[in-house]
């Protein structure tokens, strides 16, 4: 599983001689065959063998013919041979198909997939009891669950009906109540941030309302599903639960930043962002997922700027054109510890520029 850790190292990395390969490649097998994706991979690297040093590529066709074993739905190699550079992730989740050659690895689409797909909970509850899930990137970390007992409905009316119906609303009340004291025990210490409920709507707002505080305050939605549903199923349903949330607090994030640009608390649109960033005053960055500009790069104190220029204006070293300078001020961004948002689809946030930053002073 990729980590923060692996992403503080490939924020690290910088390459002092041949450029870092990077390669993303989506082999969701719902989707296309692997011989598709080999040929989509084929692809990849003919559009970066003009800039990629051929022992790269090498590198990455060797990997993809005898090493990665064709599971999950994504893999993002990096290679740069020269410097004794290789990390290879085989992921749970897809990522779009991309090609980078520059002198540090391209990690958007990976902050992307730590934020999208970080750690959250689901609990399937009834009346009977709770099935429990932990999830992270796609995939299962953990599972628990309790089962208590119902009365065998009784065959009589009146009031043996009515004695059986209180009987059987207590026993749901203790099997609930137990459900939650080992919800509270699961996701303890913090293992967690969001939690989603599942079931039917009565009980699961039964169940939510004996959870404690902190746990409730935890719960970002809710689904209707049968008790007995797959792990597979489980997973799938609350990933869309969790994707309407990333959305949702996107939106949030996109409509604080125009609040803080109006007052003068932000910047908008990429010059105004990378001045930003510079003066390391920048506190949220966010940027749409597929903006790229090209741009120019000093090769000795990585000054970047959008201006064609013979000689860098803070060291006097080379300035060299980049395909792709959004990426560099994301990277420098992380360097710093900025918080990075990767907004997908927002037409507030592509009206001001595409990307923007929440200044910290």
């Amino acid at each position: 599983m990729f980590t923060t850790d692996d992403l503080q190292e490939l924020v690290e990395f910088r390459s002092t001689g041949a450029p870092v390969l990077s390669v993303y490649l989506n082999v969701d097998p719902t989707q296309h065959t692997t011989e598709e994706y080999r040929l989509a991979l084929k692809g990849l690297l003919k559009e970066a063998g003009d800039e990629a040093a051929p022992e790269d590529i090498a590198e990455v066709e060797k990997y993809f013919d005898f090493e990665y074993d064709w599971q999950g739905k994504g893999v993002v190699v990096f290679s740069c041979q020269e410097e004794g550079f290789w990390r290879a992730y085989s992921l749970a989740v897809p990522v779009p198909n991309r090609v980078y050659v520059g002198p540090q690895p391209y990690i958007r689409p990976l902050t992307e997939v730590l934020d999208d797909y970080s750690r959250y909970g689901v609990v399937l509850v009834d009346r009977e009891g709770a099935r429990l899930f932990m999830f992270e990137q796609g995939e299962l970390q953990e599972t628990a669950g309790t089962m208590g007992e119902l009365p065998k409905r009784h065959k009589k009316g009146g009031w043996a009906a009515q004695k059986y119906q209180r009987w059987a609303d207590e026993h749901a009340q203790r099997n609930l109540k137990e459900a939650a004291e080992l919800t509270a025990k699961f996701f303890a210490g913090g293992r967690c941030n969001r939690l989603i409920l599942g079931g039917t709507e009565e009980n699961v707002t039964l169940f939510k309302a004996m959870l404690p505080k902190s746990l409730q305050n935890m719960v970002v939605g809710t689904f209707a599903i049968d008790m007995g549903a797959t792990e597979s199923d489980v997973l799938d349903r609350s990933l869309e639960v969790i994707r309407q949330v990333e959305r949702e607090q996107e939106k949030q994030l996109v409509d604080q930043l125009i609040a803080a640009w109006k007052r003068g608390q932000a910047v908008v649109g990429l010059s105004d962002t990378i001045a930003a960033i510079q003066e390391q005053r920048v506190h949220t960055l966010l940027v749409i997922g597929d903006y790229g500009e090209a741009g120019y790069r000093c090769e000795s104190c990585h000054y970047l700027t959008l201006q064609e220029r013979t000689a860098c204006p803070l060291c006097g070293g080379e300035i060299k054109r980049t395909d792709d300078i959004v990426d560099h001020a994301v990277h420098r961004a992380m360097e710093q510890g900025v918080e990075v948002e990767v907004v997908r689809d927002n037409e507030e946030l592509e009206k001001v520029g595409k990307i923007g930053a929440i200044l910290r002073y």
